[in-house]
């Protein structure tokens, strides 16, 4: 009886269409390859001669492109990743472990169990702006149950600042003295007080009536005067451990925020992980006497650990490329005064001044943007690089 299956025509039809289809694909991935060497060429054309150790080292410098540099925008987009990492790789690898490895019997366990996975599934797909959105509610606000933070204001709940009142003397030093109360935030100075120096001496503030009556060709004193009236300025010393509530337009709010947008990711690439780790291990060492959560420490995690590098080379690869959560929350800053000297400060990173060089009117930022990318993609590249440095040496470790 002839097989209709295995006629020379058919075997011969089904050939064709193969080596139709691979042709296909390869003109496919030809395609996608020229484009991505023909974008990097632009690239490097465009922002090659601009690259050196200045514009590494440099800040941004309004319109004048070529003393401008990224330095803070490296120092931001690094200290990104780091909030990223601390906020999001504990709980999306502690969740994975919790849906992988402890799932319920209960029916009504396992309905929920199978909500918050698809939820999990179906956030990995939502739009980084959704998250930028969120993050401005959640962290920025925090839906309103905290005073709003004006910019002339002082957050009525902060830990960390130290306020005094400042003022300029006769002289041109500044000047300053203990504030006893934030939300008073100016006075007249109509009588001598203690005050401190820019060198911080301790001295007796002078006040004289008019101008007229200011020491002559006294340096010193002139630098320890002030005119009777005179409104001193609000000033607030800040310490590295700021912090206050709501978090506002601030670095903690953007990197919680790209948390978000990377828990996804880090959950399931981590979920992998753990599926990836034979069933066998968990059986011998629960027959060896072990309980669930022991078999889970001992066995299961120190195999799926390179899985979990992975996710997290992932999550950290699209993290230090966003923009769009970081204009969401933080705004487009490109160059700070004092730098990150807390994580109640805002910061410039990579990707939002790649963004805003690119759409300046200026043609030399067009030129720095390309320079930006280049270095953006070579922090990638050695991130990935140490990361997957690292997982190869622990495999080689459990092997």
């Amino acid at each position: 009886m002839a097989n209709f299956y295995s006629t020379p025509r058919s075997e011969a039809n089904r050939k064709s269409k193969n080596s139709y289809f691979s042709v296909l694909c390869l003109l496919v991935c030809g395609l996608v390859v020229m484009t991505l060497v023909l974008l990097l060429a632009s690239i490097f054309i465009t922002g090659g001669n601009w690259l050196s150790w200045g514009f590494l080292f440099a800040n941004h410098l309004e319109d004048n492109p070529e003393q401008s540099g990224i330095w803070q925008a490296i120092v931001g987009s690094i200290a990104m990743c780091v909030l990223c990492a601390i906020c999001a790789l504990p709980i999306g690898i502690g969740t994975a472990i919790f849906l992988e490895e402890f799932q319920p019997r209960n029916k009504w366990l396992r309905g929920l169990h199978w909500l918050v996975q698809l939820n999990i599934n179906n956030l990995a797909g939502v739009p980084s702006i959704v998250y930028g959105i969120l993050g401005v509610t959640a962290f920025v606000y925090m839906f309103s149950y905290f005073p709003s933070i004006t910019p002339n204001d002082p957050p009525s709940y902060e830990i960390g600042a130290n306020y005094r009142y400042q003022m300029r003397t006769l002289g041109g030093d500044i000047v300053n003295f203990p504030c006893p109360d934030k939300t008073d935030k100016s006075f007249r100075v109509d009588q001598p007080l203690e005050a401190v120096d820019s060198q911080g001496n301790v001295f007796m503030l002078k006040v004289v009536d008019r101008r007229s009556a200011a020491p002559k060709n006294d340096p010193v004193l002139l630098n320890q005067t002030v005119v009777k009236g005179k409104k001193p300025s609000l000033y607030a010393e800040k310490s590295f451990f700021y912090f206050h509530l709501p978090f506002g337009k601030t670095v903690l709010a953007a990197g919680l925020t790209l948390g978000l947008v990377i828990l996804p990711i880090v959950i399931i690439a981590s979920q992998e992980a753990l599926r990836a780790v034979p069933a066998s291990l968990r059986e011998a060492a629960l027959g060896m006497g072990a309980t669930q959560w022991e078999a889970v420490r001992e066995v299961v995690l120190p195999a799926a650990t390179p899985g979990f590098m992975t996710g997290a080379i992932l999550a950290m690869s699209r993290a230090v490329g966003e923009a769009a959560p970081v204009l969401a929350v933080m705004g487009g800053v490109l160059v700070t005064t004092n730098g990150l000297t807390h994580l109640m400060a805002k910061t410039p990173v990579l990707p939002v001044t790649i963004y805003k060089w690119a759409g300046d009117e200026n043609v030399g930022f067009e030129h720095l943007a390309a320079a930006a990318i280049i270095v953006l993609l070579v922090l990638l590249l050695v991130m990935n690089s140490v990361a997957i440095l690292i997982r190869s040496r622990y495999e080689k470790m459990l092997g």
